[in-house]
């Protein structure tokens, strides 16, 4: 059986942190291997062996576009939103190119609530603009819940915080 992306990663951190890291006296050669432990953790959390971070942010889109979508139903002049489905295990690739159709998707409703007739509803431009604004809050916390922390205070001083 093979290990996962995240476990190999993991490995090659203790690895530093345990092999290399003991062997090194030089405070600034410590600064670069934090830098290295760094560096993987990032790769951990976005490379394409993980597409839960993904997933996760087209999900998100996915809800609020819908919703937007029964929320403008019938209101003349609205533009038409397409159902977003949720996405079922797919490649890194196709799941960057839904969250890419959803982004687009998400800008062309601002656009146009932006300049929206006066028959909209003021509560259901409020509904709308708190979904897409929603989607986005959403994706920037996915983003940062996915990027390990940096460790810049170990890379400048040398040593583990």
């Amino acid at each position: 059986m093979n290990n996962s992306f995240p476990r190999l990663i993991d490995g090659m951190c203790a690895t530093l942190r345990s092999e290399v890291l003991t062997r090194l006296d030089d405070e600034f050669a410590r600064g670069q291997v934090f830098g290295v432990i760094n560096l993987l953790n990032t790769f951990k959390a976005r490379a394409d062996w993980s597409v839960n971070f993904l997933s996760q942010q087209v999900s998100a889109q996915c809800s609020a576009l819908n919703a937007v979508r029964d929320l403008l139903s019938g209101i003349e002049g609205a533009p038409a939103v397409a159902e977003h489905q949720a996405p079922s295990p797919i490649t890194p690739a196709e799941l960057q190119a839904q969250r890419d159709d959803a982004n687009r998707d998400i800008s062309q409703l601002l656009a146009w609530l932006a300049t929206a007739p006066a028959a909209l509803p003021a509560d259901t431009a409020k509904a709308v603009e708190d979904q897409l604004r929603l989607a986005m809050r959403q994706e920037i916390e996915i983003e940062l819940k996915n990027s390990p922390r940096p460790l810049f205070a170990e890379m400048s001083s040398g040593q583990e915080t």
